[in-house]
């Protein structure tokens, strides 16, 4: 009789062990950094922020930032600025801003949509293979967006915002 019960109970084994996996991974916490940026330095420019997630980043670090589109119209922008991204990356120099515009990835650029009241989450990571200008050096830097408010011609920026300063280093 035992043996009939266990039996009967086994072909339910693997429907089990998947629930408990699905439940368990719905507890699991996202890492700290994964947090989407909102309380760090931001910017605002014509409806469009940048929002950078913390005032300080190691060297290496993944830099996190947030571009929401509250302005109302369709925003477009091309994608091979800093780290392969929409956005780049500007460091402060003698009172003028030089950008890491690298892409170390050979392709086409493509057409990034932002809806109107759309946010992205968008990662930099300066020490990853697309990002061609390793090690960042300490100093004051800035996250600027450009961005267009028409889907053509490609390769053009009308408007840009840009970060409050943050730090590396």
């Amino acid at each position: 009789m035992r043996l009939t019960a266990m039996s009967r109970w086994s072909g339910y084994l693997p429907a089990v062990a998947i629930l408990g996996v699905v439940v368990l991974a719905g507890c699991a916490r996202s890492a700290p950094d994964a947090a989407p940026a909102t309380a760090g330095p931001t910017a605002t420019t014509g409806g469009v922020t940048v929002t950078v997630a913390a005032e300080r980043y190691r060297a290496g670090e993944v830099i996190v930032l947030t571009v929401a589109n509250d302005s109302g119209r369709t925003l477009f922008a091309d994608d091979l600025r800093t780290d392969c991204s929409p956005v780049l990356l500007e460091r402060r120099e003698d009172g003028t801003w030089t950008g890491y515009d690298n892409c170390g990835v050979e392709r086409a650029s493509s057409v990034v949509v932002w809806a109107p009241g759309e946010r992205r989450e968008l990662r930099l990571d300066t020490a990853g293979s697309s990002f061609s200008a390793t090690p960042l050096p300490a100093g004051s830097y800035r996250i600027t967006f450009g961005f267009r408010r028409s889907s053509t011609p490609e390769g053009t920026v009308a408007e840009r915002v840009h970060s409050a300063d943050f730090r590396i280093g």
